[in-house]
């Protein structure tokens, strides 16, 4: 095995191979320092590609038809929405399925496993709707590669993880590589910092086929080389052929194959290279997989902390320099400014109104057709951004005031452009990554659609009830001590405009409906909303992506007299911790349960999660602190100061 590049940076984890010979048996030393080339890491959504693999190689048997209904494969999977029996396994594959998104509650845990999600996943898809007709757009979708684990299961008679290992792992020599099942060594997680100073438990994700999948640099560089044209030791090459075909007609630039996310990066396709490319993140933990088949170069990049991006742009680099050393110049697009004009056409006035994007809605006008305006309207921080017409027929980004020409550019030249497809009015957004080193790369999407006029004049108490919402926060009360949720998604805030919340259509009091149907991934992860009184206290459930919040104007206060607080499963105990910014706290916490403490932005100053904590903690004024646990348990509190 070559080697021509190996870099191991604090946290990060880099390799490159450019042949597909198998390595000598790795030995895996314990309490080695961090981190080596033998750490593990979640590689997040890069697992997709195992999960892809498993069925290819099911399908290479001939007993899986990629395009045969799900229903086939699992007689139990339905929705409610029949259209789901259109679904085929390869629109889970190629996120073609219309599925609402990701079931992300009981799947990320800190430390810890469970196999609750896993088990109660078909469940759980049975009250969900679709979002689109399946093969209608794509648009990224978690909740299809867990199908696929479970295809997979069904068709071979063995669990994911033990599929994995027989028919991935062992033909490839990765001793290293799992799922949470049978990768779960502490010693050789990769260290994982909340902003980058206190050290917490590595994460794990418990949807295996989605995300789940633990790995090295090394590991997953070996198993990038099974995709070489010629190596059939996993796959035929009609499978690879499969995999590596663009199914993505909107975003031409780069467009996603069988599971990997880009099949045809414009710039290397000019220099006459195919590379596949496939990343992922968890709350900590990110990986990008860089291949390209005809070129027998594979690379894996994977860091705790930092993003897949960050991730994405260093394999790039990687890969310049491996294909310059056969001989292959890849030149990357050159940033440039936009030229703009100072009176935007008449022609554009028929686009104003109100848009939803896939965080929230937004109005577009053009100010005396000097420049075009997007001002949200249903987020926290509502803001005004600006934008100027170029010659390209698009809207280029600035910052500054255009009035006086001082008015830059963007460093990413983010430009809007509209379009219309299908009867439907759509923005799509062109920006620019990179850097002047390292090149730079053309990201395109839709990002918003136009939005239908929702009135709720005549409907006062509909109205009444989402404008006593507004602005108010709900926090995370569903999950088990460990989710890593509670550091991640923690709090929501609904902001209601013009018969929207959020980027949700008000329905009636009590519910609002996701209603984006953009053919990107500004419409993954969908869900609809429901508010529930229970006992006299509100809820909010976000039943897609299997979430429970309470009201934040029934969140009691942690007083000063408060000796213990009583855990119930599946219920977190939140509280106010008020203005008195001296108080400290000393907690008894027992085995199966966690303590989070906020400050009033939100962000965490305190988890029982962090290693070398101390016993003693400071409140901070007007944060909160909530308690997670499992009924029968109860945290002691011991409360000095103030």
């Amino acid at each position: 095995m070559k080697h021509t590049m190996k870099a191991i940076a604090a946290g990060c984890a880099v390799l490159l191979l450019l042949a597909p010979a198998m390595p000598a048996r790795a030995a895996v030393t314990k309490n080695k320092p961090h981190e080596t080339t033998d750490t593990l890491y979640s590689v997040a959504s890069v697992s997709k590609i195992f999960a892809v693999t498993a069925v290819m190689q099911l399908a290479d048997e001939g007993k899986i038809d990629l395009d045969a209904p799900v229903t086939d494969y699992l007689p139990d999977f339905r929705l409610a929405d029949s259209r789901y029996q259109d679904i085929t396994v390869r629109m889970l594959m190629n996120h073609r399925s219309g599925l609402m998104g990701s079931c992300y509650g009981d799947t990320m845990f800190f430390g810890d496993r469970s196999e609750r999600a896993h088990i109660n996943f078909l469940e759980h898809l049975s009250s969900e709707r679709l979002k689109a007709a399946p093969g209608a757009f794509v648009c990224y979708c978690n909740d299809g590669f867990e199908l696929l684990s479970l295809i997979a299961e069904r068709v071979s008679g063995e669990s994911f993880t033990d599929y994995v290992e027989k028919h991935i792992c062992v033909p490839l020599d990765l001793q290293q590589t799992g799922t949470p099942w049978n990768a779960f060594e502490t010693d050789e997680q990769v260290r994982v910092f909340y902003q980058g100073k206190s050290e917490l438990p590595a994460e794990y994700d418990m949807t295996v086929g989605a995300g789940g999948v633990l790995s090295t640099a090394p590991e997953l560089s070996r198993f990038g080389t099974a995709f070489f044209t010629g190596n059939n030791v996993l796959l035929s090459e009609k499978s690879k052929a499969e995999m590596k075909r663009c199914y993505e007609e909107n975003k031409a630039p780069n467009g996603c194959g069988l599971g990997w996310d880009s099949v045809g990066d414009a710039d290397y396709t000019a220099a006459g290279v195919q590379v596949l490319s496939k990343g992922g993140d968890l709350v900590n933990q990110h990986a990008e997989l860089y291949v390209a088949p005809d070129e027998n170069t594979s690379i894996a990049v994977c860091s705790a902390g930092g993003s897949s991006s960050a991730a994405k742009m260093l394999a790039a680099a990687l890969m310049d320099i491996a294909l310059e050393e056969k001989g292959i110049t890849v030149t990357h697009s050159k940033l440039e400014e936009k030229e703009t004009v100072d009176t935007v056409p008449a022609e554009y006035l028929q686009y104003e109104g109100l848009y939803l994007t896939g965080e929230a809605l937004v109005r577009v006008t053009f100010p005396d057709r000097k420049y075009m305006q997007v001002e949200t309207l249903t987020e926290v921080r509502c803001k005004r951004t600006q934008y100027m017409y170029t010659t390209d027929g698009g809207f280029v980004k600035t910052e500054g005031n255009i009035a006086s020409g001082r008015a830059v550019q963007t460093a990413d030249r983010e430009t809007l452009y509209f379009c219309e497809l299908g009867g439907e009015v759509y923005i799509r957004s062109e920006q620019w990554f990179g850097d002047d080193s390292l090149g730079y790369s053309k990201y395109e999407t839709y990002s918003a659609q136009r939005a239908e006029a929702n009135p709720l004049s005549g409907s006062e108490s509909v109205q009444a009830a989402w404008e006593a919402r507004s602005g108010m926060p709900y926090y995370l009360v569903s999950g088990k001590f460990s989710d890593a949720s509670f550091s991640a998604q923690n709090r929501m805030t609904l902001i209601a405009a013009e018969g929207y919340v959020g980027n949700w259509k008000i329905i009636d009091k009590n519910h609002a409906q996701a209603c984006l149907h953009i053919p990107s991934d500004a419409s993954r992860d969908l869900t609809d909303l429901e508010c529930k009184t229970e006992n006299g206290i509100e809820y909010l459930y976000l039943r897609d992506s299997n979430y429970k919040y309470i009201a934040g104007n029934s969140i009691p206060d942690f007083t000063t007299d408060l000796r213990e607080v009583q855990l119930t499963t599946d219920a977190a105990a939140w509280y106010n911790i008020g203005s008195n910014a001296y108080r400290t706290v000393t907690l008894d916490i027992p085995e199966h349960a966690s303590v989070y403490v906020y400050d009033k932005f939100g962000q965490i100053t305190y988890s029982s999660f962090m290693k070398n904590r101390s016993s003693t903690v400071p409140l901070p004024a007007n944060g909160m602190i909530v308690f997670v646990g499992e009924t029968g348990g109860t945290v002691g509190v011991q409360q000095s100061g103030g």
